[in-house]
């Protein structure tokens, strides 16, 4: 049997990049003699080290502190580092329960909005709801995903563009008076009760109209939202919201797309 084994042999073995290997020795987690020509020649011993680095990894441990384990290495310390492992493990293992949440929060989103009817007006009282935003004078429709994602990178902890929480934009009022739909003034992110906020959306009446299709169909559909507003002896008392159910994040058919249009309303 050989006492020891080249660098690719060892690569193979563990399905590794020999890069990875040498990465491993300059963070002085494996320490390889040098043989003929200075290869570097592993040992046995090197091939178990290398097993208790690969499942320490597994667990996102950085270097420093395998390499420490590593060094103290003895069966009270193992022991002691089971129980970070433990603790570890139970924060993977709630981080996945979340996750999974998150997916059937997505699914019931998905399957609300994909059959809601379109083009019909419905008045709904809201109350005070949570949200975070980014403001700008005038915010075109086509910048709307990227400042979306600049405000998730903001609160890339709690907000997921691809995920259960509600997206939308509020159109720019003074826009709306010139006769220019595609117009506006910030983006936001609906947020839960105890999740971060900037402000709160006004509570109240809102008059609410889905519809389905590109976002060119948005200053036809506000037309009739607000035509059915006034038919109900009705006034706007904001700008209307703007709120993305199903969006290019779910689906590449445009057809597939649901908006909803809410605006605030009192007698």
């Amino acid at each position: 049997m050989k006492n020891l084994y080249k660098i690719h042999e060892i690569a193979r073995l563990f399905h590794l990049h020999p890069d990875t290997l040498r990465y491993y020795e300059e963070k002085g987690l494996l320490h390889p003699v040098r043989g003929k020509s200075n290869y570097r020649m592993y040992t046995i011993q090197d091939i178990c080290t290398l097993n208790v680095i690969r499942s320490l990894r597994e667990l996102d441990l950085p270097t420093e502190e395998i390499r420490t384990y590593l060094e103290r290495r003895s069966v009270e310390e193992t022991l002691s580092f089971l129980d970070r492992q433990e603790t570890l493990l139970e924060d993977k293992l709630a981080l996945l329960r979340a996750a999974g949440q998150e997916v059937r929060r997505r699914r019931e989103r998905l399957e609300r909005y994909r059959t809601v009817p379109e083009g019909q007006v419905s008045i709904r009282e809201e109350g005070a709801r949570p949200y975070v935003f980014l403001r700008e004078n005038v915010i075109l429709e086509k910048e709307i995903d990227f400042l979306l994602k600049k405000l998730e990178g903001r609160h890339q902890d709690y907000i997921k563009v691809i995920g259960s929480q509600t997206m939308g934009a509020i159109l720019d009022g003074e826009s709306l008076k010139k006769g220019v739909f595609n117009h506006f003034s910030c983006v936001f992110f609906l947020t839960p009760a105890d999740g971060p906020r900037d402000a709160l959306l006004s509570p109240g009446r809102y008059a609410s109209l889905f519809y389905r299709g590109g976002y060119n169909r948005l200053d036809r559909h506000l037309e009739m939202l607000l035509e059915n507003i006034r038919a109900r002896g009705l006034t706007p008392a904001a700008p209307p919201l703007e709120l993305y159910h199903i969006d290019v994040h779910d689906t590449r058919q445009e057809s597939e797309y649901v908006t909803e249009l809410q605006m605030l309303v009192h007698r």
